[in-house]
């Protein structure tokens, strides 16, 4: 293993079960500024700020998804 391999794997599981702003922001299919109004607004997922960058738990993500979950409304029934 080199010393640039042995200073990277740390940090990368460290990080494990988190994305990065920018990955959030493609996966929901909605820019960098919106994740970062909802942020300040106090909407959407859970984050987490560690220096100067924006990280999102994975876990925290899906529980967020189902409590905006909808359900269907049930339709009526002709009389």
């Amino acid at each position: 293993m080199s010393n640039a391999e042995a200073n990277e794997t740390p940090a990368k599981n460290l990080l494990a079960g988190y994305i990065s702003e920018d990955e959030m922001a493609q996966a929901r299919g909605v820019g960098v500024r919106a994740l970062r109004a909802e942020r300040q607004r106090g909407d959407g997922p859970p984050w987490v700020k560690l220096s100067r960058s924006i990280w999102y738990p994975e876990a925290g993500f899906r529980d967020w998804l189902k409590s905006i979950e909808q359900r269907p409304v049930r339709a009526r029934k002709a009389a």
